[in-house]
């Protein structure tokens, strides 16, 4: 089980809310707990891909840059 610390931090409300309703989350902290999981994930993806392509397998264009 991961270790659970509290904090504060400062926030945008609305870009909270937007998060908390594209995630489905029913609490601020669930929705910034998905959030950042999210961002992990999407680092690996992308490190992942970048590892595919210096090996020269297949051939990816990068759509989001």
């Amino acid at each position: 089980m991961a270790t659970k610390r509290r904090t504060s931090v400062f926030v945008d409300e609305n870009l909270l809310k937007k998060a908390r309703r594209v995630l489905k989350a029913s609490t601020n902290t669930e929705a910034i707990t998905r959030s950042l999981q999210k961002a992990l994930l999407d680092k690996e993806i992308e490190a992942a891909l970048t590892r595919l392509i210096r090996k020269g397998r297949g051939r990816f264009a990068d759509v989001y840059r």
